[in-house]
């Protein structure tokens, strides 16, 4: 009798992991919920609701800020602005593993719900049942180190979101007043930013509302831009993490950024994406990781654009100081205590520009002023040169005095500063001591 024996050839595999997919994802689940509880003093929530750089939609491109504190009982408290003022509200959270480990905030919570609730009961913005469009469920991204972050994803609409640890002893209303402080301080005025990276130049409007309307330098105003949202921070302000990939039409330019000719191109670059921090004067919001890159406010833009006069006090500092005592010396000879009080610039609406001569007369105050037309051009990106055309037909009374032959002297390449460009109007008044906006004369 034939015995037939069987030998099984199917070797013995072992796991590349110890324990189960869903026991790693428990793991982490705990892991995840200790780190959020152990930031004593709470987290600092950057909250953007969506990114459309297409189209303009304040309300979901701006950031908003909340201080939250996770607590092992499943309560969290969420700090943040309501209607301008500082509100506190409790809630529940938990972490939860939905194909990958999952923030909730699994109750409702009116402080930081309000901005995904799709109830058009409540007023919201958008379409009845979207609201803004946020999210109150994050996947758990990366934490970066270096930085110190915890990285977020909204699990809806794919908003990047950042949480970082609060320091210790840091009082949460005292944090969102210096945020508001912050805010007040760059976006007391309504004017045009301008963005640098390397040798590339954006402009950038609508800085009131936390949404970027982005162009290149020189590009057609009248249609189109790019929209980028992004929030205000202590330090500055801190860009929306989202898409920023920004097509943009090359066309042929002068040295002064002048367009003067046909589109060469379109071309795709990255749009920086990254924390700008004010620098020590005040003068310019720099990027933290993208060396080279900073906003700031253009001089000239706005000495060309103010409605109002630029008023210059007199001093032996201004670009004006000599002219100023040579007209003063001359007046006062022929009426005695009459001088020169101070002076001021404004675009006309002919193009030119007027010089604005303020005087006192016989020593009473100075209520009296004349003006003075000056052709202008451009003569670099923070230069301008201004040259004498002809007197005001009827406020030109410098002329009884017998100095009009004097205001040629104004003639001149000037270069211009601002001293605190993110408060640009300071200095227009004539009640103002000093002026924001400097003028050097380089010849």
């Amino acid at each position: 009798m034939l015995g037939v024996m069987f030998v099984a050839c199917t070797p013995r595999v072992d796991d590349i992991f110890d324990d189960t997919a869903v026991v790693r994802l428990e793991h982490r689940r705990a892991a995840l919920m200790e780190q959020f509880m152990k930031a004593e003093n709470g987290w600092v929530m950057q909250y953007f609701a969506r990114v459309n750089p297409v189209a303009s939609d304040t309300a979901q491109h701006k950031g908003y800020t909340f201080i939250m504190k996770f607590r092992e009982d499943g309560t969290v408290t969420i700090a943040g602005e309501v209607n301008g003022l500082y509100k506190t509200e409790t809630s529940m959270w938990d972490v939860i593993n939905d194909n990958s480990s999952v923030l909730t905030f699994n109750t409702f919570n009116s402080i930081f719900h309000y901005y995904s609730n799709p109830d058009p009961e409540l007023g919201l913005w958008g379409a009845d049942g979207e609201g803004i469009g946020g999210d109150y469920e994050f996947l758990v991204l990366e934490y970066n180190e270096k930085e110190d972050y915890q990285l977020l994803k909204g699990k809806k609409n794919g908003c990047y979101i950042r949480m970082y640890p609060l320091k210790a002893g840091q009082d949460w209303e005292n944090y969102l007043a210096q945020i508001a402080a912050m805010d007040e301080l760059l976006l007391s005025e309504d004017v045009a930013w301008d963005l640098y990276q390397e040798d590339l130049h954006w402009t950038l409007y609508n800085a009131r509302k936390h949404e970027f309307r982005v162009f290149t330098f020189g590009e057609d105003t009248l249609g189109g831009g790019s929209y980028y949202g992004y929030i205000t921070t202590p330090a500055g302000i801190y860009m929306n993490g989202g898409v920023f990939d920004l097509t943009v039409q090359e066309y042929e330019y002068d040295e002064y950024g002048n367009k003067t000719g046909e589109k060469v191109r379109d071309t795709v670059i990255n749009m920086p994406r990254d924390a700008f921090v004010l620098n020590a004067e005040r003068t310019r919001l720099e990027a933290v990781n993208i060396p080279g890159t900073y906003m700031t406010i253009d001089a000239l833009y706005l000495f060309e654009n103010a409605s109002a006069v630029w008023r210059f006090a007199k001093s032996p500092t201004d670009a004006f100081a000599q002219q100023e005592a040579m007209i003063s010396e001359r007046m006062s000879a022929k009426v005695p205590n009459s001088s020169i009080a101070s002076y001021g610039w404004k675009k006309a609406t002919d193009g030119r520009y007027e010089l604005y001569i303020y005087y006192s007369h016989r020593g009473k105050a100075a209520t009296n002023y004349d003006i003075y037309y000056f052709n202008a051009k451009q003569a670099g990106r923070h230069s301008i040169e201004l040259t004498y055309d002809a007197p005001h037909p009827t406020l030109s009374n410098l002329k009884n005095y017998g100095v009009l032959d004097l205001v040629p002297m104004f003639n001149g390449t000037y270069d211009l500063d601002l001293t605190q460009p993110f408060a640009p109007s300071k200095g227009i008044s004539a009640k103002r001591k000093m002026s924001n906006l400097v003028l050097r004369m380089t010849h």
